[in-house]
């Protein structure tokens, strides 16, 4: 099966989606088909550790994650972040704090995540893009969607 680039980030993102807001469904066969299909990147790995995250098996997901880390995989900074926002959930700050350093200066959406999972800091580096990209979206109040312009 040939898939392109543009429909592997919408599975991609819909897997780790599904992971962040709590579905109760199994996602794993998403994970190891993004895996199947593009070998040469860490997203589907990373996804099934984020799951054994939410599922609370932060032994597993380190494990994964570090393997990540030392392979040849794209994706390695985004796993670092992934771990770091790991121990920072398990109260190791000190090893959060250890793998935030290591992404100073990427200037990618990892960086940015681990900076603001560690310190809380609302300033990056890579200014209005990745995951610090301004949007013209308004807060949805009371529960209602906002309206758009």
């Amino acid at each position: 099966m040939k898939i392109d680039r543009a429909d592997m980030k919408l599975l991609i993102e819909a897997g780790y989606s599904g992971v962040m807001r709590g579905i109760d469904t199994d996602l794993t066969p998403i994970f190891e088909a993004i895996g199947e299909w593009m070998p040469q990147y860490a997203a589907g790995e990373i996804g099934i550790a984020l799951q054994e995250m939410v599922a609370g098996r932060f032994a597993e997901a380190d494990e994964r994650l570090t393997r990540i880390i030392g392979s040849d995989l794209e994706g390695r900074d985004e796993a670092r972040a992934i771990l770091a926002m790991c121990k920072s959930i398990e109260n190791e700050h000190d090893e959060a704090r250890r793998l935030q350093q290591e992404l100073k200066g990427t200037g990618g959406a990892a960086e940015a995540f681990t900076d603001l999972l560690v310190d809380g800091v609302p300033e990056t580096t890579q200014g209005n893009q990745g995951l610090a990209m301004a949007t013209d979206a308004e807060l949805a109040r009371g529960g209602q969607d906002a309206e758009r312009a």
